[in-house]
């Protein structure tokens, strides 16, 4: 069983973890300890520029920088390990006070019409909430899914041919609804969760009731409330998982579909009926964008689903872009041509290239060194299950239609080149900096 303490040593596994995946912990809280990095990796560069002078440098001579440079990098490799452990160490004593609680606090702006919280930037918090959270699923073996594993495996399943009865629904509120009670519950009478995390989290939800005055919710914005949404959803769906005729479920968040394949026609009356229940009885309730998807009966028919529009038939499936993601890169264009707009008179080289990053961005690929996880992200990597390209064609008249609305023609030029379809097709990439994505980003926060 995992160690569930909140010690130096599970730390460090947190630390060397996101150093791995080029994370920002060490450059962001452990300055020291990067600044000894940087000097070993010079150390290193310098070594294999010796190497490179080997026909300059005498064999002796270049043997003993060499040594001498590598006793260096030693030196600072046990420097820097004393520099971070002493570091993890404090952390660990501090998070360890029986005392301790994460700082739940509202945020003054809200994100789509929702208030959203935050536990804060402190090092503390990070090193608390990501162990919390390895805990998690570890214990219960939790997993937020994957989109396109998702997508992947529902499109390989509408295209074959059997009668199909697919319901696609969300949970309203989902985050607001979650019953405290229920949740504790699940987390108190578990022998494997451990006391130190039981107990972060159990006031972390006390200060989340506090906040709202509510008994119910989980804080959005706050990493573990991702994981414990998906532990209180576990009975839900072994339940619905367990239904007479289902072929298929899945959920994102609070985003689920289910595919029957019924033995008898008489049977799919029903089926939305007990997915209802099961919801209801975890005090959930579904709402009002429920789709049922009867091939059984019918012939064509079409549902949306994680950013994707399927049109189906009882043969064919054709998928396209959602109208959710059409009219989101649309706002987007919106936004960046109106704060062109505003601010040309003002800083005129400034707005040209500001909006040329945003459209260079939003209708090509990247890749997010900076993410944990160095995501592919752009036209192709956000549809790429696309087989109708139409939606592409539309969104290059729109851009057209803005452009063409330009009074500066060299921008006008550069800009109509810019082709979604062409950015998806050929797969076009390009660099932006960190610098650059915050700017491109900061204006569509909402969008």
């Amino acid at each position: 069983m995992i160690d569930q303490s909140f010690s130096a040593k599970n730390f460090r596994k947190i630390y060397d973890l996101d150093r791995k995946n080029k994370g920002s912990i060490e450059v962001e809280y452990f300055p020291k300890a990067y600044n000894i990095r940087k000097k070993i990796s010079r150390l290193k560069k310098f070594i294999n520029w010796l190497s490179s002078k080997n026909s300059q440098i005498s064999s002796l001579n270049l043997e003993a920088r060499k040594d001498k440079a590598n006793k260096i990098i030693e030196i600072r490799k046990k420097q820097y390990d004393t520099e971070v452990n002493e570091q993890l160490s404090s952390i660990s004593k501090t998070v360890s006070v029986k005392g301790y609680n994460l700082p739940l606090t509202l945020l003054p702006q809200q994100v789509k019409n929702k208030d959203v919280y935050s536990i804060g930037n402190g090092v503390e918090e990070l090193f608390v909430s990501m162990q919390i959270k390895n805990i998690l699923n570890s214990l219960f073996n939790i997993k937020v899914n994957n989109r396109d594993l998702i997508i992947s495996r529902l499109s390989a399943l509408t295209k074959e041919i059997s009668p199909k009865y697919i319901i696609r629904a969300d949970v309203e509120k989902f985050y607001e609804s979650i019953n405290h009670k229920d949740l504790l519950e699940i987390l108190h009478s578990s022998p494997k969760l451990s006391v130190p995390p039981r107990r972060v989290i159990t006031q972390l939800i006390r200060k989340y009731q506090s906040l709202t005055g509510s008994d119910k919710g989980l804080p959005r914005g706050v990493g573990i409330s991702a994981y414990l949404s998906e532990l209180y959803m576990t009975i839900i769906d072994n339940k619905i998982k367990s239904l007479l005729d289902i072929t298929y479920y899945e959920r994102f968040v609070d985003d689920f579909i289910v595919v029957f394949c019924p033995s008898k026609e008489k049977n799919t009356g029903s089926y939305l009926q007990q997915i209802a229940s099961i919801i209801n009885e975890r005090g959930l309730t579904l709402n009002n964008k429920t789709t049922e998807i009867d091939l059984f009966t019918q012939t064509n028919k079409n549902f949306e689903y994680l950013g994707y529009k399927f049109n189906l038939s009882a043969s064919h499936c054709e998928i396209k872009m959602s109208s959710n993601k059409i009219k989101k890169i649309r706002s987007r264009i919106d936004i960046s041509f109106d704060e062109y707009n505003k601010s040309y008179k003002h800083t005129p080289q400034k707005a040209t290239k500001m909006i040329l990053l945003r459209m260079k961005f939003i209708t090509g690929n990247t890749r997010l060194y900076n993410s944990k996880s160095n995501a592919f992200v752009g036209i192709y990597f956000s549809n790429r299950f696309i087989t109708d390209k139409s939606d592409l064609n539309g969104l290059d008249a729109y851009l057209l239609s803005k452009a063409n609305n330009l009074k500066n023609q060299a921008l006008r030029k550069r800009i109509i080149k810019l082709s979604f379809k062409k950015g998806f097709e050929d797969q076009v990439f390009r660099n932006f900096s960190f610098e650059e994505l915050s700017k491109i980003s900061k204006g569509w926060a909402n969008v």
